[in-house]
């Protein structure tokens, strides 16, 4: 079997499980939970339950992308001085995605937990507010991150 395609194939698995809980915990499940549940001593504990839950799903997505795209680019790809633009512009995205998502589990999740921990339900509000913000942004990078990988592919249409 192909080892190219193994490769990519675990990498677009990681996109899809990262990218997608990102766009249905941003667009779907917050916005529902916030409309819902008025209670802050409810809500803010079951997000953070869930958001920890998703984010160890984040690392090991962020550990498998930054892994296989890394091993990918010398050994299929002649090395990162050989990659086209579109695939040059998704490299440097994603691992600034990966980063950013470091930031998020590093800093508001903990302040969040912390949060949590002390009943302090406008400090969880503070920090959850940070968490979407910065989860927006991620899901926005995505974006152009996918498009990218479609135009290394395929070819950008000019």
């Amino acid at each position: 079997m192909n080892t190219l395609w193994i490769e990519q194939f675990v990498h677009i698995i990681a996109v899809v499980v990262w990218i997608g809980g990102l766009f249905f915990a941003t667009v779907v499940l917050a916005p529902v939970l916030q409309a819902e549940i008025a209670q802050a001593s409810t809500r803010i504990p079951l997000l953070h339950a869930i958001l920890r839950r998703f984010f160890l799903w984040v690392g090991i997505s962020g550990a498998v992308l930054l892994g296989s795209g890394y091993t990918m680019v010398p050994l299929f790809y002649g090395g990162f001085a050989a990659l086209s633009a579109p695939v040059s512009i998704m490299v440097v995205l994603g691992t600034i995605m990966v980063m950013l998502a470091l930031h998020v589990y590093f800093a508001p999740l903990k302040r969040l937990r912390r949060a949590v921990r002390d009943q302090d339900w406008k400090a969880g509000a503070r920090a959850l507010g940070q968490v979407r913000l910065l989860s927006s942004v991620n899901l926005l990078l995505s974006l152009v991150v996918i498009l990218m990988g479609v135009w290394g592919v395929l070819g950008t249409p000019w």
